[in-house]
């Protein structure tokens, strides 16, 4: 094989791994793009729904706290209080996360029932 060949096959290859990093690239940013929506859907639900309690089991209960739903939120959290739960963790929910802004659009509370804490 003589230098012509090995340089034609050598672009051949470099073509076909350009060619296949786009589509990667493509298959990465279609992903992303799936998953932004999905988060978006989420997020749009939370913003609009009013309910405070979004979980509630005998062992575990979830509220969400947003801005203009205090007394509402209070409400929930001294009545899970009185139910013997205890809370364990709460997590600040981010809308959509752009670039160096940090939007917080309100926040969960995780709380477990007392009689299941050993």
């Amino acid at each position: 094989m003589g230098f012509m060949n090995f340089r034609k096959r050598d672009n051949n290859e470099t073509k076909e791994s350009k060619k296949n990093l786009q589509e990667d690239i493509k298959k990465e940013l279609h992903e992303d793009t799936k998953q932004i929506t999905g988060q978006a859907q989420k997020i749009k639900h939370l913003w609009k729904s009013k309910d405070v309690v979004q979980l509630k089991t005998d062992s575990i209960a979830v509220l969400f706290k947003k801005r203009g739903y205090e007394s509402q939120f209070f409400s929930e959290f001294e009545k899970m209080t009185l139910e013997g739960y205890q809370l364990v963790l709460m997590e600040p929910v981010k809308a959509i996360e752009a670039g160096p802004l940090d939007i917080q659009i309100g926040n969960y509370y995780y709380f477990q029932n007392k009689k299941f804490i050993k």
